[in-house]
């Protein structure tokens, strides 16, 4: 029987030309294929406990696909450049709130030299799915998955190679879609600090899909400044489209559903103070 948001969603997209903000539902198989050569990603969508069903990890939603499809805009050939000048190590991402792992997947198959730690809450269904991802696209011995809660104790989640280094942390911290509840912005923004490397070459890039809404993601900006970090790059990105314009706020009183669903929001933040 079909999921009633699915439906919902097929409706929408159907009968009014909605982009979709999500694709595929809860113990359904999807199959991405890379722009790349590589072969297609295979993935199950996760499931969750009822008390964790709020996560909405249950889809594959549209941010992480446009970061799939975008994923060379994330300049990663130059990021590892850069490590292995740095002591001559691997490129170090961190993916939080990973849900089933297409990006964090996609980069272990298309980049060598990079070690990604995939990360979402722990919740044994959730977990359990994401380490089969893992395994079933061949990226195991590159991809370790790491269950966490967001504010919490980062150690676990931090490089294992990295000794006494003071600088220690990942050289990319990625999200994709995790900004949509404004009541975890908090500890969102503290687990960047918590695991973002202190160098001038890292970076967090995080991408929201504007059905999160514009007041929320506004929101959310508010805390960077005060986290110490400060804005690369803040732009609004069209999906399917080459389209691009600056990030605004004051877009959101005279735009609907429709258009709110054809825009990603692209955000670049590294430290200031390094």
């Amino acid at each position: 029987m079909s999921d009633p948001e699915d439906v919902l969603s097929d409706s929408l997209e159907f009968l009014y030309e909605y982009a979709p903000v999500s694709f595929a539902s809860a113990g359904s198989t999807f199959t991405y294929q890379p722009k790349n050569a590589i072969p297609a990603i295979s993935l199950t969508i996760p499931d969750t406990q009822a008390a964790n069903w709020s996560l909405h990890a249950t889809s594959l939603w549209t941010s992480a696909i446009y970061v799939a499809d975008h994923v060379q805009d994330l300049q990663l050939l130059h990021r590892i450049e850069r490590a292995k000048l740095n002591g001559g190590r691997a490129l170090r991402l961190l993916e939080l709130g990973a849900g089933a792992g297409l990006p964090s997947i996609l980069i272990s198959k298309s980049y060598k030299d990079v070690l990604v730690t995939c990360s979402d809450y722990p919740d044994d269904a959730l977990i359990h799915t994401l380490v089969e991802n893992v395994k079933r696209n061949e990226v195991s011995d590159r991809c370790r998955i790491v269950p966490y809660a967001w504010g919490s104790d980062a150690s676990t989640l931090l490089p294992q190679d990295q000794g006494d280094d003071l600088t220690a942390g990942f050289d990319v911290v990625l999200a994709a879609d995790t900004l949509w509840n404004s009541d975890t912005h908090r500890i969102f923004i503290e687990t960047l600090r918590l695991t973002l490397r202190r160098s001038s070459d890292a970076r967090v890039c995080l991408v929201a899909g504007l059905h999160t809404g514009r007041y929320v993601i506004q929101s959310f900006l508010r805390f960077v400044a005060d986290a110490g970090f400060v804005v690369d790059t803040l732009t609004e990105r069209c999906v399917g489209d080459s389209e691009e314009r600056p990030w605004s706020v004051d877009r959101a009183e005279g735009e609907d559903e429709r258009e709110r669903r054809r825009w990603v929001v692209w955000m670049i933040f590294r430290w200031g103070d390094c």
